[in-house]
């Protein structure tokens, strides 16, 4: 009897954690979830990134040259974190910024178009939080 309660509280505490793990919730600038460096499902032009731990999900992202873009955000964490784009670690010429978000919470940022070539991408607030954008 003990163990059928101890899995039905289990049970119970999974499907409250995906319920609220799961329901995307919106901020601006505009939201969804994200998880990952690859393109969302759905839509072709989104990359996929998020926050947790200090860390970012992936340290690559590819994007396509001279075309905008969109990449969703997901700080997973209560920490302010952003994704910003330089064109180099010196960090002379910003390509892309938006003020960092306290989370949890999900913003899809619209990166302009963007030449060939390689840049750096960080969390403003984090400088070790970083990745290369390769934009080809």
């Amino acid at each position: 009897m003990k163990r059928l309660a101890t899995t039905i509280a289990l049970a119970g505490l999974a499907l409250s954690i995906a319920a609220c793990t799961g329901s995307g919730a919106s901020s601006a600038p505009t939201s969804s979830p994200a998880s990952s460096g690859a393109p969302a499902s759905g839509d072709a032009g989104t990359l996929q990134i998020s926050a947790r731990n200090l860390q970012f999900s992936t340290n690559a992202l590819t994007a396509p040259a001279d075309e905008p873009f969109k990449i969703q955000f997901e700080n997973q964490e209560g920490a302010p974190h952003n994704v910003s784009i330089y064109n180099d670690e010196s960090r002379s010429q910003t390509i892309f910024r938006q003020d960092p978000i306290s989370g949890p919470q999900t913003v899809t940022y619209d990166i302009p178009a963007t030449p060939a070539g390689s840049y750096l991408f960080l969390c403003d607030v984090h400088p070790d939080m970083k990745g290369t954008l390769t934009v080809q």
